[in-house]
């Protein structure tokens, strides 16, 4: 509600297209949260990410929904590989990560943008949040999980930006989702979906689950 009445006031900064998806990312999250239906794509947490990207593209760019379907194929294409090749218990890397990858490669598809450069925007979305851990306060994916998806849309954005201004990604997609993997697995398991580390336990997270707990 709140980003909704900056963007039509013209208050947001970073203009109407950034403020809409963003918007749209963290309505769908609250919609988890408020135990609404949504789809997990990859996961219930970065549920946001991939839907606020392709309708806001939609919305902006007049793209027929037979468009965005095909769009959709693409997401899923990337999402599977990186799903077979790594996990989405490797953090919010794997998680947010992921979905920004889907959404980078999906925009660059309805946008005119070559396979490879997909491949680019998904390679470029991963690097840009590689490490980045899983550390729900309350175990619950409110906190910080919410405020993720909107940055998560803004990552696809930025890795769809610069595929289709031709930048590419010197490692290719497939060993960025091994290294992502790899950091995975080399991560304290309180900094992956445990709520034993990270914003988690600090004083005002330990407040909020006995808040909510008791």
């Amino acid at each position: 509600y709140k980003l909704n009445e900056a963007l039509k006031a013209g208050k947001n900064i970073a203009g109407h297209f950034f403020g809409n998806a963003m918007m749209k990312a963290v309505a769908v999250a609250q919609t988890n949260a408020c135990m609404g239906r949504i789809v997990a794509s990859p996961t219930a947490g970065s549920c946001g990410i991939l839907p606020s990207a392709l309708l806001t593209l939609q919305e902006e760019k007049n793209i027929s929904d037979k468009d965005l379907v095909m769009a959709l194929f693409t997401a899923s294409a990337v999402g599977i590989v990186i799903a077979t090749n790594a996990s989405a218990a490797g953090g919010c890397q794997a998680e947010c990560g992921a979905a920004s990858a889907m959404a980078a490669a999906a925009m660059v598809e309805l946008c005119g943008g070559t396979p490879k450069q997909c491949e680019h925007a998904c390679a470029i979305a991963l690097k840009n949040i590689l490490g980045l851990v899983c550390d729900p306060v309350a175990g619950l994916v409110e906190i910080p999980c919410i405020k993720r998806n909107a940055g998560g849309v803004g990552n696809a954005l930025v890795a769809a930006e610069l595929a289709l201004a031709g930048v590419e990604s010197h490692i290719p997609a497939d060993e960025v989702i091994v290294a992502m993997k790899k950091i995975g697995d080399t991560m304290s398991s309180t900094l992956k979906e445990t709520a034993e580390g990270g914003l988690a336990v600090t004083p005002t997270g330990k407040k909020l689950c006995e808040k909510v707990f008791g």
